[in-house]
């Protein structure tokens, strides 16, 4: 597997460095004068609401300025060697930053500065290019997203001080009255006073960053008397009571906070981003905070936007099972075999924006995916295998189970559409589904997974091994 696969994915001892974010619209280009650790590629542009590699009217690549970015395997967080707190609170502050706010700021040694946070997968910087295609000048930085997500954090680590003992007391008060933050009350108490704040051995949250176990605590401490209490609530709302700030969660708090509730976030709060279910052998880690896809119950559920930052990813799973249904979702993970070998994933209705650039950046491992028998759920399957340009198998699907199973009701003006769309699927479709589309097309009629269960989940994982071989 190529070292630079954008955007950019490397290879070291078997973990994957993704920075998922960072690779839609943009492909390597071959660019003069680059310093040593970096990969120069193109800029975006947005069409349709999507980043689109830039490209002139004959399907050329068109280059006017690059962005540079790390050549080799980052970690989600790793500062150069010698960027002192000012200068990391600097870089931290602000998202984007012209070349001459920068150069202001850094001196003389503001381009050796910039290229050391390039390498190391802090900033991506944009430079200009001469017209043999040669490094010109830069134009400035934006932080990365692994670095943008976790800057509050980061940065409050590095300012002001706090009272260790008080700072740990108004966590103690906050556990205290909640009987199911017993055991992380227990390993708080223990901290000798006086010491430094870090968080304790043993911890759920599963952080070694402050002020991300603290968010945790605070947000558990808040959620857990609305849950015992039957009410729900928002993600907004949870990190305005727990966190003065309804924009205050990122990646790492939310993961930290799951791991410490011990149910995915999705399930304990609602929220307005998309988010991925994935139950399998998989190991995501989003700066200090690990999931792990094997032993979560039921699954682990990743928001959409949090993939868009840089995550260290060990996956040893023989193939991908897309899965269109949430209730079928939860019932395949409950089958022995399947999620042993497979990275089941559920991204709720059509191809997700979170689905692709995670399934694009793992090995090339085969793709199966079980949907609705039905125009639509051919189309997720289509829509899918074109996104990726790799074939997507369909499992559970069969043409045979559309004319044994009973179809839903259904209007006629959805069954015509249906119609329509699934005899444009007969020509352009996947070909093991195409006569399953010319059926639909002919008589209309959909097939929704739970009809099909007790069909399909026994075989299950005797059908994907099948695929397989």
């Amino acid at each position: 597997m190529s070292a630079i696969k954008l955007g950019h994915m490397c290879e070291s001892g078997g973990l994957m460095h993704l920075v998922l974010g960072e690779s839609e619209g943009r492909v390597p280009v071959a660019i003069g004068g680059l310093p040593f650790g970096t990969v120069a590629v193109s800029v975006p542009v947005r069409r349709g609401g999507q980043a689109r590699v830039p490209r002139n009217r004959r399907g050329l690549l068109r280059i006017e300025d690059i962005d540079l970015i790390s050549g080799g395997a980052v970690n989600g967080f790793d500062r150069p060697p010698g960027l002192t707190d000012r200068e990391l609170g600097f870089v931290l502050a602000k998202g984007r930053r012209e070349w001459s706010t920068i150069s202001d700021f850094f001196g003389p040694n503001a381009w050796a500065r910039a290229v050391e946070l390039v390498r190391c997968g802090g900033v991506v910087l944009r430079c200009a290019t001469d017209a043999d295609l040669h490094l010109s000048a830069p134009l400035g930085w934006r932080l990365s997203h692994a670095w943008a997500s976790q800057a509050p954090d980061l940065l409050a680590e590095i300012r002001g001080y706090r009272n260790p003992d008080a700072v740990r007391g108004q966590l103690l008060d906050l556990m205290s009255g909640v009987e199911e933050l017993a055991d992380e009350f227990q390993l708080l108490a223990e901290c000798p006073a006086g010491t430094p704040l870090r968080v304790p051995a043993g911890t759920a949250t599963g952080t070694a960053a402050w002020t991300v176990y603290e968010s945790a605590v605070r947000t558990a401490s808040v959620w857990w008397p609305f849950r015992l209490a039957g009410e729900e609530m928002t993600a907004h709302a949870l990190a305005a009571k727990a966190l003065r700030d309804s924009k205050g969660w990122t990646p790492q708090r939310a993961q930290a906070f799951a791991n410490l509730i011990g149910i995915s976030f999705d399930q304990a709060v609602t929220q307005t981003d998309t988010d991925l279910r994935m139950r399998g052998p998989l190991l995501w880690r989003v700066g200090d905070v690990a999931a792990n896809a094997a032993t979560a119950v039921p699954w682990i559920a990743v928001p959409a936007k949090g993939l868009h930052v840089s995550g260290v990813v060990q996956c040893a799973a023989r193939g991908v099972l897309v899965i269109e249904n949430a209730d079928t979702f939860e019932q395949v993970c409950k089958l022995p075999g399947v999620a042993e070998a497979w990275l089941c994933v559920w991204g709720e209705g059509y191809v997700s924006h979170g689905l692709v650039p995670l399934i694009a950046n793992l090995p090339p491992l085969p793709l199966a995916a079980w949907c609705d028998l039905d125009a639509d759920g051919i189309g997720i399957i289509h829509d899918l295998s074109k996104k990726l340009n790799r074939p997507v198998r369909a499992v559970g699907m069969d043409l045979e189970l559309w004319q044994t199973t009973e179809h839903r009701k259904q209007k006629p003006a959805l069954i015509e559409r249906d119609q329509a769309r699934a005899a444009k699927l007969c020509a352009d479709g996947p070909e093991d589904l195409r006569s399953l589309a010319g059926q639909i097309a002919a008589r209309g009629g959909s097939c929704e997974q739970q009809a099909i269960h007790d069909k399909v989940l026994p075989r299950l994982a005797e059908r994907l091994e099948a695929l397989l071989a």
